[in-house]
């Protein structure tokens, strides 16, 4: 009767450090799969911020090339406009001078 007492306490001493091995090696494979899943998402999220970035300075630079669009046409515009006043007065300006010299 000791005996099985004895092989009983025994058993439940080996099946206590095989459940005890066995919880370690779960909790240490949690570990992994939690750092794993954490690399993933992190490398997801800097993934997804890259492209939002680029988005973004794609757009800016859309944005910029259409503001240089407008400002060269309206310096066009506007040298224009001098162009067709100066030759408009071109006449009256060489009257005049040709006047101013003459006398």
């Amino acid at each position: 009767m000791a005996k099985d007492m004895l092989d009983a306490i025994c058993a439940a001493e080996t099946e206590s450090e095989q459940r005890e091995s066995e919880a370690k090696a779960q909790a240490q494979q949690s570990v992994t799969d939690a750092k794993k899943e954490a690399e993933a998402l992190i490398s997801a999220r800097v993934k997804k911020a890259q492209a939002d970035a680029q988005a973004e300075l794609a757009a800016a630079k859309a944005e910029s090339d259409r503001a240089l669009e407008k400002a060269v046409s309206d310096a066009q515009d506007e040298c224009d406009a001098i162009s067709a006043t100066a030759e408009k007065n071109r006449p009256a300006v060489i009257k005049k001078a040709a006047d101013a010299i003459l006398k």
